[in-house]
């Protein structure tokens, strides 16, 4: 079955459309990023604070029973 010029023009038309919204935000941060210089994916993470143990009373053999 043939599709019609005007019909293929406008599925074209429509799919560039479309990735080209799609694509616009994305661009658009990358752009930013680079006027501001900003490297989000290089920052270092935050030193871990040293954690207290918590207090456990039960026994160690992990039945979970206080004898």
């Amino acid at each position: 079955m043939k599709m019609e010029q005007a019909t293929r023009q406008r599925i074209a038309k429509n799919a560039v459309l479309s990735l080209f919204i799609y694509i616009l935000p994305i661009a658009a941060m990358f752009i930013t990023f680079a006027i501001t210089g900003q490297r989000p994916w290089n920052k270092k993470l935050p030193a871990k604070t040293q954690q207290t143990k918590s207090v456990n009373t039960k026994n160690t053999d992990g039945n979970g029973s206080n004898d």
